[in-house]
């Protein structure tokens, strides 16, 4: 059960693909925005968000039709993907007396959007005490977020399941430069994702003020693209930014491989941002090239202890984009990096965090007989 339409969502992709590869029957319910009715073969049951009276209801409206689709679906195991589908799926799970596993994929409750939402925090905060407990299993995606929801809750140590990206040994580059008109001397910067605040993507548009021969590509749609393009044009940097639109999970990668460096700038505009460790930087890892990232506790500590990329500051764009420039055309530096990312990716992918979730769902099996 997650909350949006499937269709952009790579790990989600990535977790029905190894469940059903156990031999299970996966039903996937999740929101309408996309036209296929399954995925892979496994059935996609499309459940609409109503926003009457207002907005705010359709996280209610959604868990209790997704609940009730849940529960006559009478599934063995209940697999919540983050807050905002929980109690749902435990409604699903306690009628159809199955077990349920809750993802936490995020520190829901420490959200950006929920910064100085006192009122609508707590509310989720306390969904989330009433029900984490409830819950069979409990995974997350880091050290920090396990020891956060441990230290709130008082409950078992989560399950960690990095948001690691699978290898793909038959990409096919695309040609950046020729794709996007880019001068052959110029360096590519990436990003994908979705174009939104706490991502460092404004303050990106600062340094490329500072870097030559360097191009800014962004990957994705989002609530600050068009933000994006005016700061690009005010900066007279438009010639340096492209906003290339979203891309197909299928073919995320062979785009990401042309570049010379993955950007994931997280700025420390809330908690959850602050503990990240998006699937983009091991997208980023597999894909071979080096990440550029914020000194975020997480992303920095895994760029340093990997040397696969470069911590730059936040705050100061013009010494940053001299450490970027310096760090692209070094070559013999540059090239040791690249080599540590071919190096890391050999242990730092979903193959081998996947034996991770397949073990839980053995245990759960277990259980049922």
């Amino acid at each position: 059960m997650i909350l949006n339409s499937l269709e952009f969502d790579s790990r989600a992709r990535l977790e029905i693909d190894v469940i059903g590869g156990m031999g299970h029957d996966v039903e996937i319910i999740c929101t309408v925005g996309a036209k296929p009715n399954n995925y892979n073969g496994h059935p996609i049951h499309r459940v609409r968000q109503y926003t009457w009276p207002t907005r705010k209801i359709r996280f209610l409206q959604f868990n209790l039709l997704a609940g009730l689709m849940g529960a006559r679906i009478k599934a063995d195991i209940y697999h919540a993907v983050d807050l905002d589908v929980l109690s749902g799926a435990y409604r699903a799970a306690r009628k159809a007396g199955g077990k349920l596993i809750y993802e936490a994929r995020e520190l829901y409750t420490e959200l950006e959007p929920l910064q100085g939402r006192n009122t609508l925090k707590a509310i989720w905060r306390g969904l989330e005490k009433q029900l984490i407990g409830k819950a069979n299993k409990v995974i997350t995606i880091n050290e920090s977020i396990a020891e956060e929801l441990c230290k709130r809750y008082g409950i078992e140590k989560p399950a960690i399941i990095r948001n690691a990206a699978m290898l793909i040994s038959n990409l096919k580059p695309v040609d950046l430069h020729r794709k996007f008109n880019i001068p052959e001397n110029y360096k590519i910067i990436l990003y994908q994702g979705v174009l939104r605040n706490g991502q460092g993507l404004l303050y990106q548009m600062e340094i490329m003020k500072y870097l030559n021969n360097t191009v800014m590509i962004f990957l994705g749609r989002g609530p600050i693209e068009d933000e994006i393009g005016k700061r690009s044009a005010e900066y007279g940097i438009k010639d340096k930014v492209i906003l290339a639109g979203r891309v197909s999970p299928d073919e995320l990668l062979n785009y990401t491989v042309s570049a010379d460096a993955g950007l994931l700038l997280m700025e420390d505009a809330a908690l959850n941002n602050r503990l990240a460790l998006p699937q983009k930087l091991f997208q980023y890892l597999v894909a071979g090239i080096p990440q550029i990232v914020s000194p975020m506790p997480e992303i920095s500590r895994f760029a340093k202890n990997e040397d696969t990329g470069i911590v730059i500051p936040l705050g100061r764009p013009r010494e940053a984009a001299e450490e970027i420039s310096r760090f692209l055309n070094d070559k013999r530096r540059y090239d040791e990096v690249k080599e540590n990312c071919r190096i890391s990716a050999r242990k730092n992918n979903w193959e081998n965090e996947s034996e991770k979730l397949i073990q839980i769902y053995r245990e759960l099996e277990a259980g049922n007989d």
